[in-house]
């Protein structure tokens, strides 16, 4: 899974990551899954877990994410916040090494690719067509006049 802060701003700075990854791995347990990795950098999170069966996707994902926030908004973050939406993969048992390795290595990753290019390659690879909304981190007016 991932999902990146809003607007793309750099919001998870040195002194927050280390907290908010603790928190929101803590959230992961708590709704009774496993954490395999998770790990980021400033404008986006990567996640590996084990989905627990009784769980949607989407409400695992709204958890995790309104938590987050409320969390770091507490902790003096008061700008911090999460774009709409996510993007979540599944893998197989052979992919889960690799996937973990990838997250862990996030920030040598992303001094030679940016997050764009990897979310693009991701939908890609996935046959999943491009949303300029996720992949841009733009989102729509509430509502538009005709």
């Amino acid at each position: 899974m991932v999902f990146a802060t809003k607007e793309r701003r750099p919001l998870i700075t040195p002194d927050l990551k280390p907290k908010l990854h603790a928190y929101m791995a803590g959230t992961v347990k708590s709704l009774g899954c496993h954490v395999h990795a998770l790990d980021g950098v400033a404008d986006h999170c990567h996640l590996v877990f084990d989905l627990a069966p009784k769980l949607a996707l989407a409400d695992f994902a709204n958890k995790l994410k309104a938590g987050a926030t409320g969390w770091a908004r507490e902790d003096g973050h008061r700008e911090f916040g999460w774009q709409r939406g996510y993007r979540a993969f599944s893998m197989n048992q052979e992919s889960l090494e690799s996937a973990v390795q990838y997250v862990k290595n996030q920030e040598s990753h992303h001094a030679k690719t940016s997050f764009r290019d990897e979310l693009e390659g991701f939908m890609k690879l996935h046959g999943m067509e491009v949303d300029p909304e996720f992949v841009d981190g733009l989102e729509p007016p509430l509502c538009q006049k005709e």
